[in-house]
């Protein structure tokens, strides 16, 4: 259940308004976490289904059909994101939670093999 738990710590974020999350350094940390570990969580299920991690695994997948191709795009955003997690400004980290969520989400869901 290690997946539910870190998406309720990036949902805590979805459930604040911006100001708040830009000023509330605790519940940002929580949300990165939660993004990390989704990440992780995702990357991890990947490599046990396919031995391969990261970008080259989501090409991977699509190829042999696991996600739609039109998804691709956005895992890759994703990955960019988690990996460089502290790098991203506030207000653009915010404005993509429930975009992390869900589409982490779908390919948790799809990927289990």
């Amino acid at each position: 259940m290690v997946f539910w738990d870190n998406y309720r710590l990036v949902e805590l974020g979805t459930k604040v308004s911006l100001e708040e999350f830009i000023n509330n350094k605790e519940l940002k940390e929580k949300v990165k976490r939660g993004i990390r570990g989704l990440y992780e969580d995702v990357i991890n299920e990947v490599e046990r289904c396919i031995g391969k991690r990261d970008e080259e695994a989501i090409w991977d997948l699509a190829k042999s059909g696991k996600i739609s191709p039109n998804n691709i795009q956005e895992f890759l955003d994703i990955i960019s994101m988690a990996k460089n997690i502290d790098k991203i400004d506030d207000i653009i980290l915010y404005g993509m939670l429930v975009r992390i969520m869900e589409d982490l989400e779908e390919l948790y869901i799809n990927l289990k093999c």
